[in-house]
């Protein structure tokens, strides 16, 4: 089973940025509340929504030639909860771009609130069909991208 965390591509610049969306249903499963908790998206899926966006870039801008994976990340914050029925808007940055490494920082937002930010995410580029193939992954770029209206 994946876990795709990213429903939309909104932008993207080569080695730069890419913004993106992340809608909660009503139904996810993993919005249970155990132990009487609010139902929420876990913190740990709100994280992975950032670093699945950040592999995107990587892979865009390599051409599917490349994919990502993490292996460190400095600080991650929370200041909320994301509910079921609410969207979130997720915005990743390059702070460095190298052979052996990519930095990312990212944010995510429900409306205007910042909810999330972490900083230091390290990806190490290795070759995308070792994991996935390269055309399964054009499809599904094809049918997230969704541009931005300005």
């Amino acid at each position: 089973m994946k876990f795709r965390m990213v429903d939309r591509i909104l932008t993207w610049h080569n080695r730069e940025k890419i913004s993106g969306i992340k809608t909660v249903s009503f139904e996810e499963y993993n919005l249970k509340a155990p132990m009487g908790d609010v139902p929420h998206l876990p913190e740990t899926l709100m994280t992975e929504s950032m670093f699945q966006l950040g592999n995107w870039l990587i892979m865009l801008s390599s051409d599917f030639t490349q994919m990502g994976l993490l292996v460190r990340t400095q600080r991650v914050e929370f200041n909320d909860m994301l509910l079921p029925g609410e969207r979130l808007r997720l915005e990743v940055g390059v702070r460095s771009w190298r052979e052996d490494g990519v930095v990312f920082d990212g944010r995510v937002w429900v409306g205007q609130k910042e909810i999330a930010s972490g900083t230091g995410c390290l990806a190490i580029p290795v070759k995308l069909t070792d994991y996935y193939n390269p055309d399964d992954m054009r499809v599904l770029y094809s049918e997230i991208f969704i541009p931005q209206e300005k």
